[in-house]
């Protein structure tokens, strides 16, 4: 079922096998079921990716938080790169964004405040994620939700990051980073929001006939996120303030941390 050797480790399945990873549940040797993520054996001699890859395993091993996947440990099998990562039952929130899952509309405030949490954990302890968006969020069948995939998180001070390359999916992407490469914790802020709009509208904030169009769109300071009563009849006034100051284009006008996105988020009955 699987093309390298992790002793103790008994695969039961694969769940994903695509991009740079597989994954594979298994059976750890203590008889609890894990998930193993592992550089695929093409990339084994690429640096750069190999180094990403276990630069989000090192930054995961750090980080102790309940909306965020716990690594049990990581290392090499193979020559393989891999992370052994806690079993979660869970569909991811694309899947649910793709099915108009009952409790995206059912349960709104409750997800997106899981997601602030443990955007405002990583914050406090000094990293950006990168790469939020609806495939790196672990959603179980009682509402609670996992972020996941560290790989492209990077540390943060006071001054916002000079990246070295462009991270995430495009459309995620605050227009700070497409236009100058610096990033500080209101890109993920950013992200955020276009993650909520989303959850809302079943459509992106800046969506277009073409990803150029898109793009354009998402860059240019003078285009506003496509309202969301367009696509959603009677949408909750307090969430479409909350969500348009997290997509403000001027970071000066963004929310400047994820706690003051919470402290909005309890206020809203």
């Amino acid at each position: 079922m699987s093309d390298f050797d992790l002793p103790g480790y008994d695969i039961i399945r694969n769940i994903f096998k695509g991009g740079m990873t597989d994954l594979y549940v298994a059976a750890a040797p203590s008889g609890q079921r894990v998930v193993i993520r592992m550089l695929k054996e093409l990339y084994v001699r690429e640096r750069r990716i190999r180094r990403k890859f276990l630069h989000g395993a090192r930054i995961l091993a750090r980080l102790n938080h309940p909306n965020i996947i716990r690594q049990i440990e990581y290392g090499h099998a193979s020559r393989r790169p891999y992370m052994i990562l806690e079993y979660v039952e869970a569909r991811t929130l694309r899947d649910l964004l793709i099915h108009r899952d009952p409790m995206l509309s059912q349960h709104i405030l409750l997800l997106l405040r899981q997601m602030a949490d443990a955007l405002c954990y990583l914050h406090g302890r000094g990293y950006l994620h990168l790469d939020i968006k609806p495939e790196n969020l672990l959603v179980a069948a009682d509402g609670h939700v996992t972020l996941v995939d560290f790989d492209l998180a990077v540390k943060c001070t006071h001054k916002p990051v000079r990246l070295k390359e462009y991270p995430g999916t495009p459309a995620y992407v605050a227009p700070e980073i497409l236009t100058t490469q610096r990033a500080d914790v209101r890109a993920d802020i950013f992200s955020f929001g276009v993650t909520a709009y989303e959850m809302l509208a079943f459509h992106k904030p800046f969506e277009r006939n073409t990803l150029d169009e898109s793009r354009i769109a998402q860059m240019d300071p003078a285009v506003p996120p496509t309202p969301l009563k367009i696509y959603c009849e009677h949408p909750p006034g307090c969430l479409v303030s909350l969500i348009g100051k997290c997509l403000a284009k001027d970071v000066n006008c963004r929310y400047p941390s994820m706690s003051l996105v919470i402290k909005h988020l309890e206020a809203i009955v």
